[in-house]
Parts: C-alpha cells; structure tokens; sequence
C-alpha cells in the first residue's frame, strides 16, 4: 500500500459505498445502526493494516470486517423491519437470507467479482453462485406476487368522456 496517507486516503475514498453497502445489508435498520458498522469496519481495518501493512487489501478487507460486524449485531438482536417509507427494494432484501442479501450485494451493488465475494462471506466460488442465483430467484419471484391492485392499469388512471 505504501505510506499511511495513501492508506488514509484509500479508506476515505471506500467509506461511501462502505456505507451503502451497510444500510441496504441491514435492510429495515436506521442509519445509525448502519454507520456504526461501518466505522467499527473502519477501525479494525485500520488497526489490521497497522499490524501487518503487507497482507492487507483494504478494499476486501473493510468488506469481510463489515460483514463480520453485522453478523455479530444480528445474532444479537433481531433483525429490524424496514418501515413504509422505504422503497419496495429494501423490503424485498430483508425477506431474503442474510447469506444470499450479502452476496447479491455485493456482486450487484459493490460490483465485487465472485472471487472477492468468495473470500468476504469466506466460502468458494460455487457457494457464491447458488447463493446469488437463490436470491435472484427469490427476487424474481416476489415480482410475480399479485398485489391487491393487480387488476388496475399503472400509471394515472384518466376516463374517457365522450
């Protein structure tokens, strides 16, 4: 990595997809819960990196360290659920595994290759694809529930007057 600001400078430039990445894995959490994370993800990296400079991909590394945080955190409390304000997309990610929200995070919205995620969630590389394709397939899915208004057009809803 080099010298410690090269390093300060990385981890400042991954903090907002660090803490992205936190608020959609957390779906229905408030963002404090989700910036706690990733400042606890933060430190420990940082604190990884200062022991040994050399074996550290801080990019991976905040990653596995964020996960590993809020893994802990869930098994600690109950995974909250989102409230109505937030887009359908974040109810749909709470429904689904912790597993398979984490790497289809990860490939989707972090744009991590299947190896990278492999070695976050600390699995290989097959895992990873059945995990992504079940939660692909859970998604897909829940776009084919009908909704109470399935019998109604999208869109405004204009009359014709003769």
């Amino acid at each position: 990595m080099g010298k410690p600001e090269d390093f300060a400078e990385t981890l400042e430039r991954l903090t907002p997809g660090l803490r992205r990445y936190a608020r959609a894995l957390l779906a229905g959490a408030n963002n404090e819960v989700a910036d706690e994370l990733a400042q606890a993800a933060l430190r420990t990296t940082a604190d990884e990196a200062r022991a040994d400079a050399a074996a550290i991909d801080p990019r991976v590394d905040l990653y596995i360290a964020l996960s590993n945080a809020a893994q802990r955190r869930l098994r600690a409390a109950p995974a909250h659920r989102p409230s109505l304000r937030q887009p359908a997309i974040m109810h749909r990610l709470a429904d689904l595994a912790f597993e398979e929200r984490e790497i289809l995070l990860l490939v989707a919205l972090e744009g991590f290759t299947y190896e990278e995620v492999a070695r976050i969630t600390r699995t290989d590389r097959p895992v990873v694809m059945m995990r992504l394709m079940r939660a692909r397939s859970a998604l897909t899915a829940l776009d084919r529930r009908p909704t109470p208004d399935a019998g109604r057009r999208p869109g405004p809803h204009l009359r014709l007057v003769k």
